[in-house]
C-alpha cells in the first residue's frame, strides 16, 4: 500500500476515506468468510442428521459421525476457525497501521488521550499511603 511517490502524508481527505472504507470493507469481508463457515457448521450438522441419517449413524473411529463432529472435532474447529481470523485481522491492521497513525495525527486527534499515562489505579496510592504511616 505505499508508494514512494505519493506519500502517505501527501493524500488528500477523500483518499484517507477511501483507504478507510477499503480496511472496513476487507474486515466486513472477512468476517462475512468466518461467520459463514461456522454458521455452515452449526445449522449443517441438523441438516445432515436429518436428511442423511445413513451417513450421520455411520461408523468413524469409534464414534457416529454426527457425534464424531459434535463431540471431537467441533471445539478445534472453532479455535482453528479463531485463529485464522485474529491472524488474518492482525494482518489487515498491520498493513494499515502507517496510515491509522497519520490520519489520528491529521485530524488533530492523538492516538493516546492526553493524561491517559498519569493515571494511576486508587489501590496503589492507598497502598503507598500505608507504607509512609
Amino acid at each position: 500500500m505505499r508508494d514512494e511517490k505519493h506519500p502517505i502524508h501527501a493524500l488528500s481527505e477523500e483518499e484517507h476515506a477511501r483507504l478507510a472504507h477499503l480496511v472496513m470493507r476487507r474486515q466486513a469481508a472477512l468476517s462475512l468468510r468466518v461467520a459463514a463457515v461456522f454458521l455452515l457448521m452449526v445449522l449443517g450438522l441438523p441438516l445432515v442428521n436429518y436428511y442423511l441419517p445413513a451417513l450421520a449413524n455411520r461408523p468413524v473411529l469409534g464414534f457416529t459421525v454426527s457425534w464424531l463432529f459434535l463431540g471431537v472435532l467441533f471445539f478445534p474447529i472453532t479455535w482453528a476457525l479463531s485463529a485464522y481470523f485474529i491472524r488474518q485481522t492482525d494482518r489487515i491492521e498491520a498493513e494499515c497501521a502507517d496510515w491509522r497513525a497519520v490520519l489520528g495525527i491529521e485530524a488533530g486527534e492523538p492516538l493516546e488521550p492526553e493524561g491517559v499515562g498519569e493515571v494511576k489505579p486508587a489501590f496503589i496510592e492507598t497502598d503507598a499511603e500505608k507504607e509512609q504511616e
